[in-house]
């Protein structure tokens, strides 16, 4: 009897070390994936029914990423082939059925909301821009909010993609998603697209500057992008530059309720295809986040320096918007203006979201 006792302990205790082994919380922040990609769709590209099974393919291929932004997926053949290749491991919402602005989300992820808006001004008048009018082609952004298994808080996942020759345009499209922003301050946001602006243009600077975004591959790269990095590359059959150039991006803004921080730990250029065959004209972006558990606090000689260099972005904001002719045009130059006086204030809904950035 007395061995038994002794047995029978020495398996409960057994018992409850391998328990407690098995479960004991994660020591490690939870973390996601995300990946972007521009699928290169239109009527005139060359191969989008193969390269869009090769990029299916990539995608359904492990390790996958939780989120997923499509950009330029444009009829409903590629919309088909892209959800029935997928629907099996993502939620999907396809605003591009409704109208042909190419955007799709797909999330491993509970959607809880989605909207999409076009943006104001989706021409400068010129003569592809009159065609694309024809068609009813333009420019929008879809805005999922959405929660992820193991991960106390919603996130706004916002995909784009900006006007793709003119930078006046590009510059009143980002006001307009600012100005969504400023009315959506409550939850951290993860913002990709294709932004038609390079790593040294005015648009990232505006969008990093005035939205108070970070760069997630800039930073998984250790704060200087390497010489040869592209998303869009001069080496590439499908491209229509002689150049090497970031195009594509995933930023985020830690702005938002839940005293937490993202952190992008580790980043690629993927999505490429072979040499002679690429999967599209641009290459594909993607980067791991974690969620760490304590919140950054503004530091306010940052801020300030910030303000110096947000007021110099906006006044080169309001001269070139200021040249253009057409009404639209002024009314964004004095949208401008008035952000331009709030940081100098020190007043209004800008900058008291200006002064939270994280």
């Amino acid at each position: 009897m007395k061995k038994f006792f002794v047995t029978t302990s020495l398996l409960l205790t057994s018992v409850s070390a391998l328990a407690e082994m098995y479960w004991q919380a994660d020591p490690n922040p939870p973390h996601f994936c995300m990946q972007n990609f521009n699928a290169y769709g239109p009527i005139y590209a060359s191969r989008k029914e193969e390269r869009t099974d090769f990029m299916v393919a990539e995608l359904t291929g492990k390790p996958r990423c939780d989120i997923i932004h499509l950009q330029e997926v444009w009829n409903d053949s590629q919309i088909n082939q892209v959800e029935n290749g997928l629907k099996s491991l993502y939620t999907i919402s396809s605003p591009n059925r409704q109208e042909k602005i190419g955007v799709m989300s797909l999330m491993m992820a509970d959607m809880k909301k989605t909207e999409t808006h076009d943006f104001n001004i989706n021409s400068d008048g010129n003569i592809l821009d009159r065609g694309r009018e024809m068609f009813n082609v333009k420019k929008a952004f879809h805005v999922v909010q959405a929660s992820m298994y193991g991960i106390d808080e919603d996130f706004y996942f916002m995909n784009t993609h900006l006007h793709p020759t003119s930078q006046a345009v590009r510059l009143t499209q980002i006001v307009d998603l600012l100005q969504w922003r400023l009315q959506n301050t409550d939850l951290k946001l993860l913002l990709s697209g294709d932004f038609n602006g390079d790593e040294h243009s005015l648009e990232r600077s505006v969008i990093m500057s005035l939205l108070g975004v970070h760069d997630s591959l800039l930073e998984t790269v250790g704060g200087t992008y390497p010489k040869g990095l592209c998303t869009y590359c001069a080496g590439n059959p499908l491209g229509w530059l002689l150049s090497d150039h970031i195009l594509d991006y995933i930023f985020f803004s830690n702005v938002g309720r839940a005293t937490t921080h993202l952190r992008a730990y580790d980043g690629e250029i993927n999505l490429r295809g072979t040499p002679r065959k690429p999967l599209s004209d641009h290459f594909g972006l993607r980067v791991q986040f974690s969620v760490e558990p304590a919140q950054v606090q503004p530091v306010r000689s940052v801020i300030e320096d910030r303000r110096v260099e947000a007021l110099s972005l906006l006044t080169q904001m309001e001269t070139i918007l200021g040249k253009e002719k057409k009404k639209g045009f002024v009314e964004y130059a004095m949208k401008v203006r008035a952000l331009k006086n709030q940081l100098q204030n020190r007043q209004g809904d800008f900058n008291q979201y200006f002064e939270s950035y994280l």
